[in-house]
């Protein structure tokens, strides 16, 4: 029973044991990782480097693979040839790399509990965590990316975040990606990854603060402090429901590129169309002021039921932080991944959650090393998770 509580990254150490290069008389030079985000139907890859005292980009690679995610566990006959082919690609530099553990497969909630004698912080996370976990425990790997230590009484009293997996689903994901040619040097947690991306290109948390990523089929939601993670949630709603809604309902709109682009011109502009200068719609072109409301009001009224289940989600999240944080305000709320496809998302959920919100383009903080590796810069938000797990530092690299 007690393997259970083994932590994901100590697994891989234990599987990629350290090296040091002084056991073979080298000084080598270190090489950051190469990020690997696998999402429900896009894989997004970035490798960082040093330059003097910042970090650039090295290189980017987006691939899109229908059901990434569901052929993992399905032998991954159509995955493993687009993952070395990212393996292979010139961009990158070394084939060691840190990936998330696919969130359709992964359980996460928290839990509060008190360490008594004789008794451990994992031996009380593992009898805690047993009602949350709908499969035998002693097939578990279980981690915890936060344990926040708070005082009750004389009682020693805890929260944490935890993340727990089937071992065999770990293993079998472990076992594709070296078929695939990659070295995994550690498997982070998408909560993880996004808060030092956040941390590095905006700024140390302090207040709470909620920070999401929008995918394609799934979206991270989250509430953190500056010393625990309040709440993370994994949902099922994503960019690609929105694209469809529009495909089915526009006659002129039959492919998902002219869906996408119809998204990010008017998306939820609606509201404020009214203020909207005369006769110039949102991308800068002159249109009849008349065809340009009709416009942004038929966008709006397809894609505002799915957003509404978007808001419905962060109202969940908002309350059960504030019933943890006793009512305290939210210093914002910060929007990565694809919510940049989706025009005035940010004000949208500002004026819905009265909450200031942010769309936020990591390539705003990271350079690039050659102004080539990315047509448009505004399209790095996609790759946000890629790029908080590219900075995890590596000791062993």
């Amino acid at each position: 029973m007690q393997r259970a509580t083994v932590n994901l990254c100590q697994l891989l150490r234990n599987k990629f044991p350290q090296q040091n290069s002084e056991d073979f008389g080298l000084n080598l030079k270190a090489i950051y990782p190469v990020g690997i985000d696998i999402g429900s139907n896009n894989i997004y890859a970035a490798q960082l480097k040093k330059n003097r005292q910042d970090l650039v980009a090295r290189g980017f690679v987006h691939r899109e693979c229908e059901g990434a995610v569901q052929g993992i566990f399905n032998g991954g006959d159509g995955l493993i040839p687009v993952l070395r082919e990212i393996a292979k690609d010139k961009r990158f530099r070394g084939r060691r790399a840190v990936v998330h553990f696919p969130s359709q497969y992964l359980l996460s909630f928290p839990i509060t509990f008190e360490v008594h004698r004789e008794e451990t912080i994992e031996q009380v996370i593992l009898r805690e965590s047993k009602d949350f976990i709908n499969f035998p425990l002693e097939e578990a790997i279980i981690d915890y990316p936060s344990l926040t230590p708070f005082i009750s009484g004389d009682v020693n009293k805890y929260r944490a975040s935890i993340n727990a997996v089937r071992r065999d689903h770990m293993m079998q994901y472990l076992l594709l990606l070296k078929n695939a040619g990659l070295t995994v040097e550690a498997v982070d947690s998408g909560i993880s990854s996004l808060i030092r991306l956040h941390s590095y290109t905006h700024k140390s948390i302090q207040n709470p603060t909620i920070l999401c990523n929008i995918g394609s089929g799934q979206s991270l939601l989250s509430v953190v402090t500056r010393n625990s993670i309040l709440v993370q949630r994994h949902v099922p709603w994503g960019v690609q429901m929105l694209l469809k809604s529009l495909q089915a309902n526009l006659e002129f709109c039959e492919d998902k590129e002219k869906a996408a682009v119809l998204l990010k011109k008017y998306g939820l502009f609606h509201g404020d169309c009214l203020e909207c200068s005369k006769g110039v719609d949102s991308g800068g072109e002159v249109v009849e002021q008349d065809d340009m409301r009709d416009m942004y009001r038929a966008i709006y009224q397809i894609i505002n039921p799915h957003i509404e289940e978007l808001v419905h989600e962060f109202h969940q999240v908002i309350g059960y932080a504030r019933s943890e944080e006793h009512g305290e305000s939210f210093e914002g709320i910060y929007i990565y991944g694809q919510g940049s496809t989706i025009h005035y998302l940010d004000r949208h959920l500002e004026r819905r959650l009265n909450v200031p919100a942010r769309l936020m383009n990591p390539l705003s903080k990271v350079g690039l090393s050659d102004d080539g590796i990315i047509p448009d810069v505004s399209e790095g938000s996609r790759f946000g998770l890629a790029l908080g797990l590219a900075m995890r530092k590596v000791t062993w690299l």
